[in-house]
């Protein structure tokens, strides 16, 4: 028989709070001499009003909280702390992102939490699997992460690459000089037919695709709060 629908959709503005807000939480660290210092994972919870956000940046924030799932889930003592982040106001210039980081990590006030603090993997720009990371032109860093993503070229892995990216919140980390790094995902269309237009939408994904990015996420995390030193700082 033909199938007919009818939807009926009743929006409201809510206009009472115009503040934007990020959510924190973490896994806390192990080891008495490093549960101090800090890994950490993200993605950014707005998006533009044409869709529903699904690649930009749903899929990211879903991926972080898969990671962090993994992890308890497993029973996981990470000798660091391992910290998720869901950032607002990345669409309206990284706001989110930032203030946290002016708060905790700028200035000579923070310095010995910028000092403990290790690295940040953002997830943002592209979709689906994770095929390795933009390395921002940190060569030591590239160097782990190589031995990093190796057991994962079987599911879709490629090579890290030493390039960097822009536009989105590991910007605000690296802009205080410490690590801040975001993967290799599909990106084709993605400029062009699905960011920031109405065809952002569930099925720009698949569920397995996210699984193998959640995964090389917690994998990541895991190892950088396990190591004896940090990640290598990039010159400034």
């Amino acid at each position: 028989m033909p199938v007919r629908v009818r939807v009926q959709i009743d929006a409201k503005y809510f206009t009472a709070d115009t503040s934007g807000y990020n959510i924190i939480a973490e896994l806390p660290g192990s080891d008495p001499a490093l549960k101090d210092e800090i890994v950490m994972i993200g993605a950014h919870l707005d998006s533009w009003a044409s869709a529903t956000g699904a690649t930009d940046n749903a899929d990211g924030a879903a991926t972080v909280l898969e990671a962090m799932r993994i992890l308890k889930t497993v029973g996981a003592k990470p000798r660091r702390t391992i910290r998720v982040a869901l950032w607002g106001g990345e669409e309206e210039g990284l706001y989110g992102s930032k203030a946290w980081v002016a708060r905790h990590l700028a200035g000579d006030a923070n310095k010995a939490a910028r000092d403990k603090f290790d690295v940040y993997f953002n997830i943002d720009p592209g979709y689906g699997r994770v095929y390795g990371f933009y390395t921002q032109g940190n060569d030591a860093a590239k160097a782990i992460f190589d031995q990093w993503l190796e057991p994962f070229k079987d599911v879709g892995a490629k090579r890290n690459l030493r390039a960097g990216i822009g536009n989105t919140d590991h910007l605000s980390f690296i802009a205080e000089g410490v690590p801040g790094f975001n993967p290799v995902q599909e990106f084709s269309t993605y400029d062009v037919r699905i960011h920031h237009t109405n065809m952002d939408t569930m099925e720009r994904m698949t569920p397995e695709e996210v699984a193998q990015a959640a995964t090389v996420f917690a994998t990541f995390a895991y190892q950088a709060a396990m190591r004896d030193a940090p990640i290598p700082r990039a010159p400034r």
